[in-house]
């Protein structure tokens, strides 16, 4: 198996520069948000906890995990909810991505070992991200929500099932 590409870190401010100089291609600003335009929320936020995917000592990406979010957003009581994912556009079709959806449960266990599962909100027009997250694990809850672009779709993974899968 190889070394993994990119790793996940929580955002400190030092992130802040790197995250400033964020580019989204112009169809992919519809589904995400630019690091910095939710970074400042989120750390003010007790629930809410900035990650950067990082190759080497460059942010390539970034994610917001969202511990108790809304009822609409979640599987059960001890999911956390992944908001904001995107990937600087420099740094795209490399798999970094899916390298990080990867490393995404593991980490979550780490940090937070009382979720249960990972929740995440798509675009049903969002067809790359749609993908990216099937091929990872994730599955359609059958859930939707409106958001600010129309209908998105509740994907989650089961931290619990894949423990058990692991033993």
């Amino acid at each position: 198996m190889r070394m993994s590409v990119v790793k996940l870190h929580m955002y400190t401010n030092e992130h802040y520069e790197q995250c400033e100089a964020f580019i989204l291609p112009e169809e992919q600003v519809q589904f995400t948000s630019f690091p910095t335009d939710v970074v400042t929320d989120a750390v003010a936020h007790p629930d809410k906890f900035p990650v950067v995917i990082k190759k080497d000592e460059l942010v390539v990406g970034f994610f917001i995990l969202h511990l108790n979010p809304p009822k609409t957003h979640r599987t059960d009581e001890q999911s956390v909810l992944l908001r904001a994912f995107s990937i600087d556009e420099r740094h795209q079709h490399q798999g970094y991505a899916k390298e990080a959806m990867m490393q995404l449960p593991e980490f979550v266990h780490h940090h937070f070992p009382e979720v249960t599962a990972i929740t995440l909100a798509v675009n049903k027009k969002n067809i790359a991200a749609k993908s990216l997250y099937f091929k990872t694990g994730y599955v359609d809850t059958l859930q939707s929500v409106m958001g600010p672009i129309g209908e998105q779709h509740i994907l989650a993974f089961d931290l619990e099932k894949e423990s058990r899968l692991k033993q």
